[in-house]
């Protein structure tokens, strides 16, 4: 499944405060931020975020990835790890 900019955007935030609650507002100020958007706008990428991840729940109590706080935000509740990647640690045969 493709993810539209928008979705991937929130999707971004998310996992950069992960563990921590994203309000609404400050997902659509951050990732619609010279548009009025309604909360439908931010319902549908996050619909299509649990799609994509594969989530198999339909209620927002038992979410793997995205837990919904009604009437408030969200929150990425999955593991998050960082992976790095140094460029040259390779050791070349002589």
């Amino acid at each position: 499944m493709r993810l539209t900019l928008k979705a991937f955007g929130v999707l971004h935030i998310l996992v950069e405060n992960a563990g921590h609650l994203v309000t609404k507002d400050e997902l659509m100020r951050q990732v619609w931020p010279d548009a009025f958007v309604e909360e439908g706008n931010l319902a549908q990428a996050i619909s299509a975020l649990r799609k994509a991840l594969g989530e198999s729940h339909q209620s927002y109590h038992s979410h793997e990835y995205i837990e919904t706080v009604p009437r408030r935000g969200y929150r990425f509740i999955a593991d998050v790890r960082l992976r790095r990647k140094t460029i040259g640690s390779e050791k070349r045969a002589a």
